[in-house]
């Protein structure tokens, strides 16, 4: 099997910006992880790669950037190790020329979503659904009280997971620390459409939208974005 085998493109949600490309990668796969596969990292990517002590981490890390810059490749047609990234102004990694597309990745589990678009940013999140004793106690830290209702407080688990992915793809897609802004916008209701959102400060930031996506069994995704 090859890498493009791994690589699914998935339909974009209705109302999402036509300058958008959404993708699921496969990472469960008994690959090596040797000198030919991380042949197509950069010396960064590589130095991550091995930071992870598991071998099953090491392959999901390389799997996901070796994905990316296939995409990104074709995006740009630029080669995918002639590819180079830098980080703005909050850590969110981009491609280091001018009018590049904007892209965000996330993995958890047996998958990754990679998005790419031009015109605005993007976020992006997939979490696999955990059981967990102290997913009430979790939710009681990091959701507003709107969606600790949504989520019974954490007893609905998958609901719990739906509001993290929300939570991570928008704040993402405005390229700012989970940790610290939390708070800074409320999701209104779960669906498997367009996602309502409360903006604590609007003026503070872009026009933003967000959208439940489509997951295999056992996981929940979900897809952001704001006006550039």
């Amino acid at each position: 099997m090859e890498l493009n085998a791994l690589i699914k493109p998935l339909p974009c949600p209705a109302g999402a910006p036509r300058a958008l490309s959404l993708y699921r990668v496969r990472l469960d796969v008994d690959w090596l992880v040797d000198e030919a596969l991380l042949a197509g990292l950069s010396q960064d990517e590589r130095k991550r790669c091995l930071r992870y002590l598991r071998a099953i981490n090491q392959l999901q890390f390389a799997l996901t950037r070796l994905a990316l810059r296939r995409l990104l490749a074709q995006e740009t047609g630029l080669a995918p190790d002639a590819l180079m990234f830098e980080l703005g102004a909050h850590g969110k990694p981009v491609l280091a020329w001018p009018g590049a597309p904007v892209f965000n990745v996330s993995h958890s589990g047996a998958y990754a979503l990679i998005a790419i678009a031009r015109g605005g940013q993007v976020g992006v999140d997939i979490e696999t659904v955990q059981p967990m004793r102290d997913v009430p106690a979790l939710a009681g830290q990091t959701l507003l009280p709107g969606e600790l209702e949504l989520c019974g407080h954490g007893r609905d688990v998958a609901a719990f997971f739906q509001l993290w992915t929300i939570k991570e793809a928008v704040l993402k897609a405005w390229g700012v620390g989970i940790a610290q802004h939390l708070s800074a916008f409320e999701a209104l209701e779960l669906t498997d459409k367009e996602l309502p959102l409360r903006i604590a400060a609007p003026e503070r930031w872009p026009a933003t939208r967000a959208w439940a996506l489509e997951a295999p069994e056992g996981y929940r995704a979900t897809l952001a974005w704001a006006e550039g």
